[in-house]
């Protein structure tokens, strides 16, 4: 092997050295901004999912566990009427 392919190798390791440092930076400023997007969950909300959320936070009138039981009783309610349905 000649000089200029020695060299010509070594700048292309030297290279692909480069693009792996480059890669790690931006998978590392990826995933910083993913968890300040979505604080750390697996994928970030949706902006519905945070208006619901951000809604239901500032609920004042009905705690979390009395909107689940309204919604536990509407669909005992639909049910019922479901097999009415089918009984007629």
């Amino acid at each position: 092997m000649d000089y200029k392919e020695k060299v010509r190798q070594a700048n292309i390791q030297s290279d692909n050295i480069e693009m792996e440092k480059l890669s790690l930076q931006e998978s590392k400023r990826q995933t910083k901004e993913r968890k300040e997007a979505s604080l750390n969950m697996i994928r970030p909300f949706t902006f519905d999912e945070k208006k619901m959320l951000w809604d239901g936070l500032r609920e004042k009138e009905q705690t979390l566990h009395e909107m689940a039981m309204e919604g536990f009783r509407e669909e005992q309610i639909l049910r019922k009427l479901e097999e009415e349905e089918d009984d007629d």
